[in-house]
């Protein structure tokens, strides 16, 4: 880590002794946390490991039900704050004091609103007083517009994206905008969970330089995370959980080690296999071409890998293929028959050939299912009885948070509980859209032998991440989506090296002569 600069007390935060309960189950025991301004303190663990739970003790927003005992105490200027007490004062701390970027940035914003809209209510609301904290931050930008287009900068967000409702963005898009909703008005202490999943490995070494220079700039920052790379980048000091405890604790060469997926091999896939095929498809949003005419096929047996910068159209060739959206031209093809329609308007016995799995697991759950029954219903809507248990062991998913909701889980835990799901329908096809992405390295490779095991078995499988090192591992070929005038164009992946982003203060954007950017 470079030497630290511009280091002022804003706030800190210390943890003592943090346990948390649901019902009967302890999801935190006894962690112990020391936040401190200029340093970036990383928090590594398995998915339900507890690591979400910090965060969401740190802010208040527990479910209902929930138990907590030990001590967490922000501290500035000489005053203490508990920031497990349940007051009013607490809930007043968020987005001014205390910024938090939240797991699953697909629902971070509502979808009624422009994101700029948004970002300007966030400041407008941050404005008002002043923390009763003494944490007044220093480096401030005086125009409201200025500062957000110098944050978009800094995370590498094109400012034009502002000006585009959420669903016109793509899920990597959003999560460097949710992290920029969260540094919005400055806070002195950042909570980031998983600010990187589903992000290109150049917008996840951007992201990790502004998170590094927000933390020199004196600023107190947390970060969740499964990027064992981004982890080496920013850390000063690494907290391994498992099971709610800590497990490992110090600088990052003590605690960190690397983790690599084994090469897997698989008899070749006859040319002639069933495929799951799209035709010249075009996709259009907001009159602007996102996919150029683009033809791919997916063998049965075969897995195809496809990769590509954040917004290059992944995510739509996905659902094009899933049978969930309908292209503006060109067709999809499944078992060389045309498929007309997409979504509910296919016949049920259609839909369940192709089963996806999305990259955002909380919007695609009914909130008032459990996930046993989030797994077993869809397949006993079509004559399958499955049993959620089994299902739930060949993902990794412990049988005991069956009987919960998405918000007694972690967004790892959910998202294998939708590999699960789609696992139940036994498709001809599965679509896999950034499924590991929330998945600690052990957990993901689980998946990827499951994906392997899947099409040695004589499913064709569409593996869309930003894992290529996974992807190489899983796939029988590696595709790239390449952004291009006229709509992004697919080819085969091809190793070439990243482009370094410049840090923060050496953007080549204008800012405001006399002032620093927006991260410092």
């Amino acid at each position: 880590m470079p030497e630290q600069d511009q280091v002022h007390g804003s706030a800190s935060v210390v943890v003592r002794g943090l346990s948390v309960a649901h019902g009967g189950t302890v999801v935190l025991d006894g962690l112990d946390l020391d936040l401190l301004p200029g340093q970036v303190h990383v928090l590594l663990g398995a998915s339900g490991a507890g690591k979400s739970t910090v965060v969401a003790a740190l802010t208040g927003t527990l479910p209902t039900g929930a138990r907590t005992t030990g001590d967490a105490t922000l501290v500035s200027d000489g005053r203490s704050t508990d920031l497990l007490a349940r007051s009013r004062h607490v809930r007043g701390l968020r987005g001014r004091v205390i910024g938090t970027a939240p797991q699953g940035a697909g629902d971070a914003f509502t979808a009624t609103a422009t994101i700029e809209t948004q970002l300007r209510e966030a400041q407008r609301v941050g404005g008002r007083g002043r923390p009763r904290l003494g944490a007044a931050h220093p480096h401030r930008t005086s125009g409201a517009g200025e500062q957000l287009a110098e944050l978009a900068h800094a995370a590498g967000v094109d400012p034009a994206w502002l000006g585009r409702y959420p669903h016109q963005l793509s899920g990597g898009q959003l999560a460097r905008l949710n992290l920029v909703a969260a540094m919005v008005n400055h806070p002195p202490v950042l909570l980031a969970d998983e600010p990187t999943s589903g992000l290109d490995a150049e917008s996840t070494r951007t992201v990790g330089l502004l998170l590094a220079s927000y933390a020199r700039a004196g600023h107190t920052v947390l970060v969740i995370t499964h990027d064992i790379a981004l982890a080496r980048q920013v850390a000063h000091t690494v907290t391994r959980v498992a099971a709610g405890r800590v497990v490992a604790q110090g600088s990052p060469v003590e605690v960190l080690r690397d983790a690599a997926p084994a090469a897997r091999t698989r008899e070749a896939v006859p040319a002639d296999a069933p495929a799951l095929a799209a035709h010249g498809v075009v996709v259009t949003r907001g009159g602007r071409r996102v996919l150029a005419p683009t033809d791919l096929a997916v063998r049965a047996g075969e897995v195809v890998g496809v990769t590509g910068p954040s917004g290059a159209g992944k995510s739509t060739l996905a659902a094009v293929l899933a049978q969930l959206e309908t292209p503006d031209a060109g067709h999809v093809s499944l078992g060389g028959r045309r498929i007309i329609g997409s979504g509910l308007g296919l016949p049920p016995a259609q839909r369940r050939r192709v089963a996806w799995v999305s990259q955002h697991p909380r919007t695609a759950v009914d909130a008032r299912l459990t996930l046993r029954r989030a797994i077993e219903l869809p397949a006993r809507l079509a004559g399958r009885e499955v049993d959620a248990a089994d299902l739930a062991a060949a993902v990794g998913l412990d049988a005991g948070l069956l009987g919960r909701r998405l918000h007694e889980v972690s967004g790892g835990e959910l998202q294998r509980a939708c590999v699960a799901r789609a696992l139940a329908l036994a498709p001809e096809f599965l679509v896999l859209d950034e499924a590991t992405s929330m998945l600690d390295d052990r957990t993901a490779a689980d998946v990827l032998d499951l994906v392997h095991e899947l099409a040695a078995g004589g499913a064709g499988v569409l593996l869309v991440s930003h894992d290529v090192t996974a992807l190489h591992a899983v796939s029988d070929r590696v595709l790239s989506l390449r952004p291009a005038d006229g709509g992004s164009v697919l080819e085969p992946w091809a190793a070439t090296a990243p482009a370094v982003p410049p840090l923060p203060s050496q953007s080549p954007h204008p800012v405001r002569k006399g002032t620093e950017p927006a991260c410092t």
